[in-house]
């Protein structure tokens, strides 16, 4: 059925040199038809190979986007962890300096006060002093009272004021008091 007509005949050379044709058309037919299978094959893996690839790429760009994440969260914490640490570092020189200033105000505190009571001590050493003084001066006022009073009742008695003077003139002598000042 290749445009020669069956019902002529055909010599014996031309029969073989047909059957030779056919076998050859047909093995050039097998061989297109594995060629195209090789190539459908071949383009069928290069796109797996492609898709395979390309998913590869997208895992790894996926993997570095995590690792990325990951580094960037821990970059994030170690920030946090180095600026509480600076947080709590610039509070305890805070709390030192203010403690450093309680007590400094404490010291002065306590020397005021003890400054008051030293002044206060002087100034009631001072205030006995005079009390003692104005109590000396007071019983020393008493007892020339009194002996004046005596002296008057000597005279009053009818005493001679020969012994009246000489009486008079040791009980008036000032007497060295006790108290030195």
């Amino acid at each position: 059925s290749s445009g020669i007509n069956a019902e002529w005949p055909l010599r014996p050379g031309e029969k073989d040199a047909l059957r030779a044709k056919r076998i050859q058309e047909e093995v050039e037919r097998d061989q297109r038809k594995k060629d195209r299978e090789a190539a459908q094959k071949k383009a069928q893996t290069e796109a797996q190979l492609r898709r395979a690839r390309e998913q590869q790429v997208k895992m790894q760009e996926h993997f570095l986007a995590i690792e990325a994440q990951r580094e960037r969260q821990e970059f994030e914490r170690v920030l946090a962890v180095q600026q509480q640490g600076q947080i709590q570092e610039e509070q305890k020189d805070r709390n030192a300096r203010s403690k450093r200033l309680q007590h400094a105000d404490e010291v002065r505190k306590q020397i005021k006060e003890k400054e008051a009571d030293l002044i206060h001590a002087r100034q009631m050493f001072f205030e006995e002093g005079i009390k003692l003084d104005q109590e000396a001066q007071e019983r020393r006022r008493r007892l020339d009272e009194i002996k004046k009073k005596k002296l008057e009742e000597l005279q009053g008695a009818g005493v001679p004021s020969k012994y009246v003077n000489e009486v008079s003139r040791r009980a008036m002598k000032p007497q060295t008091s006790l108290i030195t000042h």
